[in-house]
């Protein structure tokens, strides 16, 4: 089942977006939840709750009163570290980009929403998560193990070793070569030299010539990836247009 968030200071657009999201929902034979928030405070103090279950998604306005959107994605992220739960900011405006990159979004919708647009934005979060849950697969030792990609924070190589670095702090190794698996991995694997390959939706901060984390390494970008890698954040941050 999914839980689905909603925070807007408009009651006819949170009505509106909770409607279509049990319609879409009940389409495709899916279970889910939805609850609804007007003001960012109300939002932070239930989903900071020990007995709160965690939500897979949520559309959260920017011009909210007193304390906005962007603040209220910054205490997911930074307060609660949770980088699990899919943020969709919705606004009247489109003036906002990459600030809005440092709380990971999933996605940004400009108002007036329609139907086709929210159903087209989780109809891509559902494909992502199905990626997130499949797995990478690697021998060792002739034995086989997988790890989910949505567990993985970065891959390091050294003498002919790749090691697999994962959110739990568990760590991984086998032998081989990032070469030879970076046209295998999803979108979100970003290569930042010859022995890293980082998963973007977990990096909490970069530099020109580093990235830091959400477990707090700190990965250096080699000159030679550099540009490649400040389009692939721009793609990253642009892809649904906002």
């Amino acid at each position: 089942m999914y839980r689905i968030g909603i925070c807007d200071d408009e009651r006819e657009t949170c009505a509106h977006l909770e409607a279509a999201v049990y319609h879409f929902f009940k389409t495709r034979a899916e279970r889910c939840e939805a609850e609804v928030w007007y003001n960012a405070e109300s939002l932070c103090r239930d989903i900071s709750s020990s007995h709160f279950p965690g939500l897979d998604l949520l559309l959260l306005d920017i011009e909210l009163p007193e304390h906005n959107g962007v603040t209220a994605g910054q205490y997911i992220r930074e307060k609660l570290n949770d980088d699990q739960m899919n943020i969709v900011y919705i606004s009247h405006k489109t003036s906002y980009a990459l600030e809005l990159f440092k709380t990971h979004p999933y996605d940004f919708l400009v108002k007036p929403i329609t139907d086709d647009m929210l159903y087209a934005t989780l109809t891509k979060l559902l494909k992502l998560e199905e990626v997130q849950h499949k797995k990478f697969i690697y021998h060792n030792k002739q034995a086989g193990y997988s790890i989910p990609y949505g567990d993985i924070l970065y891959f390091s190589s050294r003498n002919k070793t790749i090691f697999i670095y994962q959110r739990n702090g568990e760590k991984a190794s086998y032998n081989g070569k990032l070469k030879d698996i970076l046209g295998t991995l999803p979108h979100q694997f970003i290569c930042i030299g010859k022995s890293f390959v980082i998963n973007i939706k977990y990096m909490k901060s970069w530099k020109y010539n580093s990235v830091t984390l959400t477990d707090g390494t700190e990965l250096s970008i080699a000159q030679s990836r550099r540009a490649d890698f400040k389009k692939a954040i721009f793609d990253y941050a642009m892809r649904n247009d906002y």
